[in-house]
């Protein structure tokens, strides 16, 4: 190998190395795909709807290019965590059984029950399992198409008094 090469692997393997240092963990999870597809067009659409109660209910979801559209169920056991970590779209979570605490990046707690519904995004964020009932969801993922669906983040400063790293 020449030292040019050398140093490129070198560089490669220390790389991987500090990314894996600095990344939180996933505890105590099981987690199948259980749909994957691709928007091979921008998404632009929108829905307005009167409720019946008469308020009106809108939502939009635009994207800037081809998007990967994943479902996934997850199965957490008590003690479980799901460690620091972002996506990069949007996240649709929904909570079928079990209560977990949920952190953003400046480390501020809420709680999620069975039967909440919430949405992330690519802020940082982390949850653990609290209780004695495993935590089972599901996730609906828009995403960039060809990328992950979670990009393993380090854990804030805030985080270290709180045990969340």
């Amino acid at each position: 190998m020449n030292r040019k090469t050398q140093v490129i692997v070198g560089a490669a393997a220390a790389s991987a190395i500090v990314g894996l240092a600095f990344a939180t963990p996933i505890v105590n999870l099981a987690s199948p795909v259980l749909s994957i597809g691709t928007q091979k067009s921008l998404i632009d659409t929108r829905g307005e709807f009167q409720t019946s109660e008469g308020q009106w209910f809108k939502v939009k979801l635009q994207t800037d290019g081809p998007s990967t559209i994943e479902t996934q169920e997850a199965a957490y056991s008590t003690g479980g965590v799901n460690g620091w970590h972002s996506h990069p779209g949007i996240v649709a979570v929904t909570l079928i059984a079990g209560t977990i605490e949920w952190f953003n990046e400046k480390c501020e707690p809420t709680i999620y029950k069975a039967g909440d519904a919430w949405m992330e995004g690519s802020q940082a964020h982390y949850f653990r399992i609290v209780g004695t009932v495993n935590v089972q969801l599901t996730a609906v993922y828009v995403i960039a198409k060809g990328e992950k669906p979670r990009i393993d983040q380090p854990a804030p400063a805030c985080a270290a008094a709180l045990g969340l790293d």
